[in-house]
């Protein structure tokens, strides 16, 4: 199984070669932590190999000021033509989007991203009624996620917000709990520091847990911190 690289050898160490391609990938931390920063920096690697990159944003924080600096010695302009946007803006056209994914996938596509695929689902939770038909959504939409990536060899790379756990003040849980714990094989948590970064292992299905790394974010990219 050929893996996909994240973009930064040190992070290619700690995951013994990248992230798997035909797994969901979560990467979950507070805001600020550097989980778009991830993103951007596998999706440059996938578009300079001269894969496509569907790229579901539905935070609108990209710029693309950042993946400029990130493909430095690279054009950047062709980088940004292999990357393909979609931006939902409201928790329905998350779900529209999600169910024309699987007909946007053809053998150019070598990675999808999500970015975040809660914050639109927290929204709706917090102005509906329908608890369950929001839960029973975002629970379609990782299905869709995870038959693609077994099906078709797509890494599918997705970010999560956290929220504090009352029971436990040093630790934080995901946003949809098992839906997206039992969909993700691979799960990632992104601590931040006043001047670092920390990436944990919280979950791999070949790898042990608890495997960690400090890095700092840098014009560039990342770096590692020794």
């Amino acid at each position: 199984m050929v893996k996909m690289s994240t973009g930064a050898v040190f992070l290619d160490q700690l995951l013994d070669g990248g992230y798997d391609p035909d797994i969901i990938t979560t990467i979950f931390g507070p805001s600020g932590a550097g989980k778009t920063n991830l993103c951007l920096l596998a999706a440059v690697k996938v578009a300079e190999s001269g894969k496509k990159v569907l790229f579901i944003d539905t935070e609108g924080g990209i710029a693309v000021e950042r993946i400029k600096q990130i493909s430095a010695d690279a054009d950047y302009e062709n980088i940004l033509s292999k990357i393909i946007f979609l931006n939902p803006v409201t928790f329905t056209e998350q779900n529209d989007i999600f169910e024309k994914v699987k007909s946007m996938v053809t053998d150019q596509i070598g990675l999808i991203v999500v970015d975040s695929i809660s914050m639109l689902y927290r929204l709706e939770l917090g102005k509906s009624e329908e608890v369950y038909e929001v839960n029973s959504a975002l629970g379609r939409q990782i299905a869709y996620l995870v038959e693609i990536a077994r099906r078709k060899k797509i890494p599918v790379l997705i970010t999560n917000q956290v929220y504090a756990d009352f029971d436990h003040r040093d630790e934080v849980k995901m946003v949809g709990g098992d839906l997206l714990k039992y969909g993700s094989k691979c799960l990632l948590e992104l601590k931040r520091g006043e001047e670092s970064r920390e990436l944990i292992l919280r979950k791999h299905r070949s790898l042990p847990e608890g495997r960690k790394v400090k890095f700092k974010i840098v014009e560039k990219g990342i770096e590692v911190l020794l």
